[in-house]
């Protein structure tokens, strides 16, 4: 994987890649960040030494919101092309066979909530606000805003959100079932790479299909989801891991699972 990209920054620490937006002032969604993104998450769908993903940024922001001077340039056309552009992006962390940790440093309005709703856990610092602002613009969300935050909170709230673009706190997004964790100012990506640990201790290819079984759900009537459910577990039972963690389990010491 490429380390030259220009509006983000990628590290590694053991197992976990971690992708941190580096465009201010606001970290805002242009089509060149969304690729970069974009295009780590593809290149650790092939790199199987990578078990789990975190996106964070700089700044006060995760990320603030679509970048209102490039709307200028956009027309009918032009602007549905670019949120198809983004839906592509957010698809890639969606479906990525690791689990994608969003640590969010900051603000997350726009489409910075839609980047981290389509992400699989997200732990947010006390101060941030989370907001789907569009409407104040004479716009709608372009990256399945309207889609997914009804699917997360209550219906009230998030058409609440959706009409009036107002924001909530990271306390009430907690309660709401919008964040997974509220932490200090400054400690996210710290709580974010804990919790890596914690996956990246686990058997990748169990976690790979536990993933893939909770989006189907979301996405399939109930016997649709148990039959697919089924489908993943029983293939399990043939992979070298599944025999190391009876192994350790009956040995009791700490699995080490390598990922086959």
């Amino acid at each position: 994987m490429r380390n030259d990209f220009k509006y983000i920054k990628v590290d590694r620490q053991d197992h976990t890649i971690i992708v941190t937006i580096d465009y201010p002032p606001v970290n805002a969604t242009h089509p060149d960040v969304v690729d970069e993104i974009r295009e780590v998450a593809e290149a650790v769908e092939e790199d199987f030494s990578v078990r789990s993903f975190i996106l964070t940024a700089t700044g006060r922001c995760f990320v603030g919101g679509g970048d209102i001077k490039f709307f200028l340039t956009l027309g009918p056309e032009t602007a549905e092309k670019m949120a198809l552009q983004v839906q592509k992006m957010q698809a890639a962390l969606h479906y990525s066979r690791v689990p994608i940790i969003v640590a969010v440093n900051g603000h997350a309005i726009g489409g910075g909530l839609e980047l981290m709703m389509a992400c699989d856990i997200a732990i947010a610092e006390e101060h941030a606000m989370f907001g789907l602002a569009e409407v104040r613009l004479g716009l709608i969300p372009g990256a399945g805003g309207t889609r997914m935050l009804c699917r997360m909170i209550p219906r009230g709230t998030a058409k609440r959100m959706l009409f009036t673009g107002m924001r909530v706190t990271a306390a009430r997004a907690a309660e709401l079932g919008l964040v997974d964790e509220v932490v200090p100012t400054g400690q996210s990506l710290e709580a974010a790479l804990a919790l890596a640990a914690e996956i990246n201790a686990c058997g990748p290819v169990a976690v790979a299909a536990a993933k893939k079984s909770a989006i189907y759900g979301l996405d399939h009537s109930l016997d649709e989801a148990h039959r697919r459910e089924a489908e993943l577990f029983g293939p399990l039972f043939r992979t070298s891991d599944h025999r190391e963690g009876i192994n350790a389990f009956f040995e009791r010491r700490a699995p080490q699972f390598e990922g086959r």
